[in-house]
């Protein structure tokens, strides 16, 4: 029966691992997730009933199809009762184990989808109600800082002229931290404000290249050797370039501050069209160098979230905000801590028509 199934739907299309009992079945859906578990009641050690107890707590988006020779009112109301999708009657046809299938994997489908699509409506009004607090704030303290930065300045260079070497530490300090103040509440307004596009026919090779020219002076600095393998066949379409711009800026002055201090480190920028699930656009931007560690990846576009002494945590929140207003998405992947550390930022973009 086992082998029989699994000819049957791997010829229509499934990816099929089998078990030889309930114990196996869940070693292998600790490793991977499955959207469809389809078991026999009988079986020795953990019955099917059993699993799919089992499989309700530990895997709550895989539906359970369960199978029996001994059809009964009571087994088929006890696995509806303790969650399972389906009921099949043996012996069944070829066609009613593939329909019963299918709609399990929708379902199970469309139950990830849904809860990806909650998470995703409860972060955005987390970060809508971060956006309010964080523009009142900044404007709140803009004016405040504004005054403090001037007075700070005068007194440096009053401090100037004869002034003790004391005098001259802490005038810079404030100087110096009212700086940082400053940095932080621009962020704040940046990552506070609505984004109104103003979407053109544009080339992220051209943004991209640009980004690197305004930093040019900076890389030299540091001795980063900028490689580029752009796709010189990439399609033009709408973006906003001056938003792209900010991003690309952000993302290199990211491997700037990651690999300072280092030399003989690289930057490696790529684009590249995909059609693997509709057309898109990809950047990569690969440096070496630095690494992230595993913890700290998913935290990373979180607001305010930073490993740096003086950052404000925004800087990564502000690029995703911008490239989610484009459609797209980014991620990161770093590998290597200690043997050739890299880190890639990847975003990709829907080209739309």
């Amino acid at each position: 029966m086992v082998n029989l199934c699994e000819d049957i739907l791997s010829e229509g299309g499934y990816e099929i691992r089998s078990a030889t009992g309930s114990e196996e079945a869940l070693v292998e859906l600790s490793q991977k997730y499955f959207h469809v578990v389809l078991s026999d009641i009988q079986m020795p050690g953990m019955d099917g009933p059993g699993l799919l107890k089992e499989v309700r707590k530990t895997c709550p988006d895989t539906e359970v199809i369960l199978m029996t020779a001994y059809a009964g009112l009571d087994t088929a109301i006890e696995a509806v009762r303790n969650g399972a999708y389906d009921y099949l009657t043996k012996p069944f046809t070829q066609e009613i184990l593939i329909h019963s299938v299918r709609r399990g994997v929708e379902k199970s489908a469309l139950n990830l989808k849904l809860k990806e699509s909650q998470a995703h409506l409860v972060e955005k009004e987390k970060l809508a109600a971060v956006g309010t607090v964080s523009s009142w704030l900044a404007h709140r303290m803009r004016n405040s800082l504004s005054v403090i930065l001037m007075c700070a300045h005068y007194l440096a260079q009053k401090a100037q002229s004869g002034a003790g070497d004391d005098l001259k530490e802490v005038t810079g300090a404030i100087v110096d931290k009212a700086h940082t103040l400053e940095s932080i509440t621009t962020d704040l307004i940046t990552y506070s404000r609505p984004y109104d596009l103003q979407k053109t026919p544009g080339s992220l090779n051209s943004v991209l290249e640009e980004s690197v020219s305004s930093l040019e002076a900076q890389i030299r600095l540091q001795k980063l050797r900028v490689i580029r393998n752009l796709d010189s066949e990439l399609p033009s379409f709408p973006i906003d370039p001056h938003l792209l711009l900010e991003v690309f800026e952000n993302l290199l002055m990211n491997v700037l501050q990651a690999v300072a201090g280092q030399e003989n480190q690289m930057v490696t920028l790529k684009t590249e069209r995909v059609n693997d699930s509709g057309s898109a656009a990809v950047v990569s931007i690969t440096n070496t160098g630095s690494f992230i560690d595993p913890e700290n990846i998913e935290n990373i576009f979180k607001p305010f979230f930073t490993t740096k002494e003086n950052g404000s945590g925004l800087g990564l929140a502000i690029v995703k905000k911008v490239v989610e207003e484009h459609g797209g998405k980014i991620s990161v992947e770093s590998s290597g801590k200690t043997m050739a550390p890299t880190v890639t930022f990847k975003i990709v973009f829907p080209i739309e028509p």
